[in-house]
């Protein structure tokens, strides 16, 4: 962790938890005015450029406090009617509704890092199959573009007219299934949309800013 922090003190820190692919922080990560620090538990994406390979509730947020913008992904399979996603099987086997009981665990541990942090600002992200467990923590979608769900404390923005985005991968084809890195490759969040984001936060001073 110390190399990520080593003579990043006057940089704008960005923290990515659940970061998998690294797409909602990769506008920032391309910018050399800004250290991103990413923490990701899947062993197979080591390799992402700026990632802590670890389980976030063997860290400490205590140790990020000087971090200014949190984003947050909690992996989408909780929520997801997709086949193989447990919400999918639990749909096909009949259990639906307030019946289907999600583990919210990590979605509780970002908010809790968060309250601990206090960053300028926070946004969280899933899928559109989230809405209606999220509630039930207070997380209301403050902006929706394709499918993506956004929650948290940030200033609302707009995607370019005509802007989409296909979760089946290039070309519309879907990622092949034996492929372990399947979910991550189909939830990473385009470079259009990081970029947006990125323009939003410079754009948006908070009352912080003038005390």
């Amino acid at each position: 962790m110390l190399s990520l922090l080593e003579g990043a003190d006057s940089m704008i820190k960005v923290l990515d938890l659940y970061s998998g692919l690294g797409g909602f922080s990769e506008a920032f990560a391309l910018d050399p005015d800004y250290q991103v620090i990413r923490i990701e538990n899947n062993p197979l994406l080591a390799g992402v450029p700026f990632t802590i390979p670890a389980d976030i509730f063997d860290l400490d947020p205590l140790d990020y406090l000087d971090v200014d913008l949190i984003l947050a992904s909690p992996p989408c399979t909780e929520f997801s009617l997709a086949y193989g996603a447990p919400r999918g099987r639990a749909y096909r086997a009949g259990i639906r509704g307030d019946d289907y009981k999600p583990n919210m665990d990590l979605v509780k541990e970002a908010v809790r890092w968060k309250n601990i942090i206090r960053p300028k600002f926070f946004l969280m992200e899933n899928v559109n199959g989230s809405q209606q467990y999220f509630r039930k923590l207070r997380l209301y979608p403050i902006m929706i573009h394709g499918p993506f769900v956004f929650y948290g404390d940030f200033p609302l923005f707009d995607m370019p007219s005509g802007w989409s985005h296909n979760k089946e991968g290039p070309n519309g084809q879907d990622t092949w299934s034996s492929d372990p890195l399947r979910a991550n490759k189909k939830g990473k969040l385009p470079l259009e949309l990081s970029k947006q984001i990125k323009i939003t936060f410079q754009g948006q001073p908070t009352l912080g800013d003038w005390i």
